[in-house]
């Protein structure tokens, strides 16, 4: 018989053996198995590299060529462009005045016109007329008919219809070139004190002077046209059209603006005329001028007077031009243009500064100084710049000191192309490439020949204690600004 105490015993034993078992197989694994990372290939991993970065290089190279192989296409299919003519800017020669007239002289075989015939001549030419009728009538044939002008000068007094006369003729120079005037609205967006928003538009006079086929050019100042966001036309019949800025000349304070021709209504095309141009000689001093445009500061109005000066020569970057000076007393805000008794418009109206006491008397660039450059820019084409101040070597320079003929440099412009390779005030620039410079309005017409970044050489004299040493330099020409 079992007692109680073996029974526990029996089950203290049971619990040692589980226990012993369970350390053991603890202890016991059946499989150990450790994970190692494979090792790297570097090579064959630089050679994946390689291949991508090489696909990649010729997928780029593909699509760039597809892309400039297409593009031209698909904007010429989806933007087609007009191909514009070339713009010219002719300016007419100053009219030369007429031969004065000769004075009548009798031929030398007539000796009957201080004398009376008396009445024997009368019957001997009454029987010799008879005689001589066949004669005459063989001599018609060979002798010359000489027909003698006798031109009379009558002194005459000016009446008050004579005076209305020439009114009415200048009314008409000025009805006609106003068909050649638009006026050019610049508006700017602004906000006041209060926040709200309101437009400045401000207005000077535009100058038709070509048709390139696609546009209408319009020549006008800049000054109010900065920050404008919006650009206007307005033309001689009321018409409204907006308009873009396409180049300008910051010499002059002039630029290009242009008018969509598709967007012109025939009506308004018919009201418009080119400008024509003409030219002042330098003597021109009391020539009549009407100033035509806004020269008292509205659209419209019209002035008239003279030319009091046209000597007047202000010195620009690589360029100059005449003044001229009228006795017309306008509008610090004038803007138009001048235009001579032919119809002919000779000026711009402009508000440099120059000295004397008189701000209000009306001034203007000469075109004959302006044409070629407005030429230029009119052509989509960008001024070109050396970078000098110059003028031309008077006839005592050259004889009495020596100074060759050439552009004389009388300044150098900061941080220009001039600058940069060592141009000096005092030098005398002979040659511009391979154009002859005799004068500074040859150096002018030859850098108008020029596109920003050309590289062209430069030859010159420059002065020193042994006379003047030809130099030669190569230089890269840049945008005017």
């Amino acid at each position: 018989m079992i007692t109680g105490e073996q029974m526990e015993e029996n089950e203290r034993n049971i619990a040692d053996e589980n226990s012993a078992s369970g350390e053991s197989a603890d202890k016991y694994e059946f499989i150990t198995e450790t994970v190692k990372k494979r090792p790297v290939n570097k090579r064959k991993f630089f050679r994946k590299v390689l291949v991508t970065i090489v696909l990649a290089v010729l997928f780029g190279v593909c699509a760039s060529i597809t892309f400039a192989i297409c593009l031209p296409r698909i904007q010429a299919y989806l933007y087609p462009v007009e191909e514009t003519k070339p713009v010219s800017v002719a300016v007419d020669e100053p009219l030369v005045d007429d031969d004065p007239v000769e004075p009548f002289v009798p031929p030398e075989d007539d000796n009957t016109t201080d004398n009376q015939p008396t009445e024997e001549d009368e019957k001997i030419d009454q029987t010799d007329t008879a005689d001589n009728d066949s004669v005459d009538a063989k001599e018609d044939d060979e002798k010359e008919v000489v027909v003698n002008n006798i031109v009379e000068t009558i002194e005459k007094d000016l009446e008050l219809d004579d005076y209305r006369s020439l009114l009415r003729k200048i009314s008409t120079i000025a009805e006609t070139t106003q068909k050649s005037l638009v006026t050019v609205s610049g508006i700017s967006s602004n906000t006041d004190w209060f926040n709200n928003a309101y437009e400045n538009n401000n207005s000077t006079t535009g100058l038709i002077i070509a048709d390139n086929g696609k546009e209408l050019l319009i020549i006008s100042p800049s000054d109010i046209l900065h920050r404008a966001k919006n650009v206007r036309v307005t033309f001689n019949d009321g018409t409204v059209y907006a308009a873009r800025v396409k180049n300008a000349d910051i010499n002059t304070n002039l630029c290009i603006i242009s008018v969509d021709l598709e967007r012109l209504e025939e009506k308004t095309k018919e009201h418009i005329e080119m400008a024509q141009f003409g030219s002042l000689a330098t003597s021109a001093v009391g020539v009549p001028i009407v100033a035509v445009g806004a020269p008292y500061g509205t659209a419209g109005s019209v002035g008239m007077g003279q030319i009091t000066s046209n000597s007047f020569v202000l010195d620009k970057e690589d360029s100059n031009v005449h003044i001229i000076s009228t006795d017309i007393y306008a509008s610090t805000v004038a803007s138009g243009v001048l235009v001579n008794y032919n119809g002919r418009i000779v000026g711009i109206i402009c508000h440099e500064e120059m000295s004397g006491n008189m701000p209000n008397l009306l001034r203007a660039y000469s075109v004959s100084d302006i044409s070629d450059s407005i030429e230029k820019i009119s052509n989509g084409q960008m001024l070109a710049t050396l970078g000098i101040i110059g003028t031309d070597v008077t006839p005592e320079a050259n004889s009495e000191r020596n100074v060759p003929y050439g552009a004389y440099v009388k300044e150098v412009v900061p941080d220009s192309p001039a600058m940069e390779i060592g141009i000096r005030n005092g030098d005398v620039i002979k040659k511009i490439g391979t154009i002859e410079i005799e004068s500074f309005t040859d150096y002018k017409q030859a850098i108008l020949k020029y596109q920003p970044q050309d590289t062209v050489t430069v030859t010159l004299e420059r002065p020193g204690r042994e006379g003047y040493t030809e130099m030669t330099y190569e230089v890269i020409l840049e945008e005017l600004r």
